[in-house]
């Protein structure tokens, strides 16, 4: 029986000894395949022994599901990658499916994708009197969905970028269903926008983009001319000049 003295000893030179083992020419070759890469055979041993490790610990329902369909894709490697690929297609499947169906509320039942803010605005607008819409203009969020499209901070948007970022959620959102934008001249541009609705909803726009045009939170100093008419809004947006960064 060994002593306690022989087992530390055993268990001091496994650690350090090295593990020389026969292997087959195709392992052979995919170890020096990895080798060629930069990676240490103990490092490609060390790796693989934790990928085992993790296959091996699976729970009996997904080993059962994995021997079961092993064989009709010849590799477990073949295996895992066409289990990626259908959860892929059924996350992106699901994702389709959604849009699709928001995209068909949108055309047949005219809905409209609103912020609770815009919400709110659209409630206070209803219930001011038609000379006075200048409250819910003023409660304004285009900036803050400008920056979410864009990705970008406010000092680094040209005109150019804010006018397409309206376009694209403008029509995602269904305030507009055609939004049409053409440059008239450098930083000059000349926007129709198209809704189904009345010349009071023509208004609302109107001086909403004003509001946001001539914001001060702009980094350039813009002009804003518009007019308001039953089903469509037309403005012509000119950048003057960029503002000095104040310290």
């Amino acid at each position: 029986m060994s002593t306690k003295k022989e087992k530390l000893e055993d268990k001091q030179n496994s650690e350090t000894t090295p593990i020389y083992v026969k292997v087959s020419n195709e392992t052979r070759d995919i170890i020096d395949k990895y080798k060629d890469e930069g990676k240490t055979i103990s490092y490609i041993i060390g790796e693989a022994i934790d990928l085992y490790d993790s296959i091996k610990s699976l729970s009996p329902e997904i080993a059962g599901i994995i021997e079961k369909y092993k064989n009709k894709y010849k590799t477990e490697t073949k295996l895992f990658e066409n289990a990626i690929k259908l959860l892929d297609k059924h996350e992106n499947l699901e994702r389709s499916e959604d849009i699709d169906l928001w995209c068909r509320a949108r055309d047949e039942l005219q809905m409209m994708l609103i912020g609770k803010t815009t919400f709110n605005q659209l409630l206070t607008a209803a219930e001011t009197p038609e000379e006075s819409l200048d409250k819910p203009m003023k409660r304004n969020i285009a900036l803050g969905v400008i920056l979410w499209v864009t990705g970008k901070p406010i000092n680094a948007l040209s005109l150019e970028e804010i006018i397409q970022a309206i376009k694209k959620m403008w029509i995602v959102a269904n305030y507009f269903y055609f939004v049409d934008v053409k440059k008239l001249a450098n930083d000059q541009y000349h926007v129709v926008c198209k809704h189904h609705e009345n010349k009071r909803y023509s208004n609302y726009w109107l001086g909403y983009f004003k509001e946001l045009f001539l914001s001060n939170d702009l980094p350039f100093k813009c002009s804003v001319e518009g007019q308001a008419f039953d089903e469509t809004l037309s403005l012509t947006i000119k950048k003057l000049f960029q503002k000095k960064n104040e310290k």
